[in-house]
């Protein structure tokens, strides 16, 4: 098996990698290997301007030529450039976004997530009662007095 890498283009129901149109080994329709193909980078998430590396041979399908191929995988990352196919494939695969992003120390993982402090429990406002006069007051007196007259 050959490996082709380049830029993945992809046009409606179409795929290609450095204008090698990519049909799906073992089908036998032209417009269903190619259909596919492009289902099947899709479905590993490779989107239209991602780099990819596509496992295959050069063949054709009917009358169609390209890559004929039987997986897709993501590039390797170089440490020279780890940011750069960051930029170019952003999180293409949980390994090329892995090996791009710095690992963080147990400090700053602590510092990341600090935890969740409880709410104070809410002061009960105690309602105000209405004020009765004391025993011995003139309002009360006064009422008393007015029911005793009746």
């Amino acid at each position: 098996m050959s490996r082709f890498a380049g830029v993945l283009q992809v046009s409606q129901s179409q795929s290609s990698v450095n204008g090698n149109i990519l049909l799906m080994s073992g089908v036998a329709d032209p417009n269903q290997a190619m259909s596919s193909a492009t289902s099947f980078v899709q479905g590993k998430g490779f989107r239209n301007g991602f780099n990819i590396v596509v496992i295959g041979e050069r063949g054709q399908v009917g009358s169609v030529s390209g890559i004929v191929m039987t997986d897709a995988v993501a590039p390797p990352v170089t440490a020279a450039a780890p940011a750069a196919m960051a930029a170019v494939a952003p999180a293409a695969t949980a390994t090329s976004a892995s090996l791009a992003a710095p690992e963080r120390t147990a400090a700053k993982k602590r510092k990341a997530a600090p935890e969740k402090k409880q709410a104070a429990p809410k002061k009960k406002v105690a309602s105000k009662k209405a004020k009765t006069p004391a025993k011995g007051s003139s309002k009360r007196k006064a009422a008393r007095n007015k029911s005793n007259r009746k």
